[in-house]
């Protein structure tokens, strides 16, 4: 099967390409740069058959389309910290909200035989929502400029599903974890500073609950949504979560424990989040059920292999 991801440099789509490599799908990425990617100043493996364009960028992407011609299409180009986006906000409304319609139009013009079209939305859409844990169908109420357009990209693709059958697989990603060259997201950086010995560790917040997805559960929730012939996953948003939430602070505790960490940690370093979201803890039901899926790591087993890889990069 031919599959196009999107964001095919970034962390979650680096691992998905290699899995569906393993399965032997063929497999078109989309690049804004065909140098980069996930590593500093690496290539993309043989395997890719890269598209240079832009995910604002129409017409660019309308040809990288037509010319790979996919079955599916895994969209997760984005503009991914939350954080940023206080800053940016129209940068990353345009990224992933217009970014999603440009490529969903795209795909609806040149791809009259698209089997999936999987999108990549999250947690944030929720915001500070009454409910705990979160189902699907808690209200999306979202608390950064992030969260609203993951809305906004979830409901065009609905609109387009509704008026013209478009084959829209909507997930809604728990906080995902296991990078292995990026340390600016909260487990990488605890762990990237306690592997390195840092007599003193800088994190922000120590109370809101978070719910941790590993990599490798992830990903296989997606290739399985792209493998899968069954249409009743279509255009019903799923969770993808453990549904297990744990605090900042704890989970702090127990990377300190596995690392053998000794130093102090600076907890406060960093400004308070705008809107804060104190619990974003997600049910799973639908995914497991929709997809005959589950999680298979728990938040110590994926600690512990995102641990054990950053204690051997250090040594190289």
């Amino acid at each position: 099967m031919k599959i196009f991801i999107t964001g095919i440099t970034g962390f979650v789509g680096d691992v998905m390409a290699s899995k569906l490599n393993e399965k032997n799908h063929e497999i078109g990425g989309l690049v804004r740069n065909l140098s980069l990617g996930d590593r500093p100043g690496s290539r993309l493996p043989k395997y890719i058959s890269p598209y240079a364009a832009d995910i604002t960028d129409y017409l660019s992407i309308r040809e990288a389309l037509k010319s790979f011609n996919p079955d599916v299409i895994i969209h997760l180009a984005s503009q991914t910290s939350v954080a940023y986006s206080f800053y940016h906000p129209h940068e990353v409304l345009n990224t992933n909200f217009r970014g999603t319609v440009n490529i969903a139009d795209a795909a609806r013009e040149v791809l009259p035989n698209l089997k999936r079209f999987v999108f990549s939305g999250s947690v944030e859409e929720y915001g500070n929502n009454p409910d705990d844990p979160i189902t699907e169908d808690s209200p999306l109420i979202a608390a950064s400029p992030y969260g609203v357009a993951k809305i906004g990209a979830e409901k065009y693709l609905n609109f387009l599903h509704d008026a013209y059958g478009f084959p829209s697989v909507l997930f809604r990603n728990a906080n995902s974890y296991g990078r292995k060259y990026n340390h600016s997201f909260v487990i990488e950086n605890a762990i990237y500073q306690m592997v390195n010995k840092e007599q003193k560790i800088n994190m922000g917040d120590k109370e809101p609950i978070r719910d941790f997805i590993y990599i490798d559960d992830l990903v296989d929730a997606y290739i399985i949504a792209a493998e899968s012939n069954d249409d009743n996953i279509l255009a019903k948003p799923m969770n993808l979560s453990t549904g297990v939430g744990v605090s900042i602070e704890e989970l702090v505790r127990r990377i300190q424990n596995m690392t053998n960490y000794t130093g102090t940690v600076n907890w406060g370093s960093f400004p308070p989040r705008p809107c804060e979201i104190w619990s974003l803890v997600m049910k799973n039901e639908k995914a497991k059920s929709l997809l005959n899926w589950k999680p298979k790591y728990d938040l110590n087993q994926g600690l512990q292999k995102t641990i054990e890889w950053w204690q051997q990069s250090r040594k190289k």
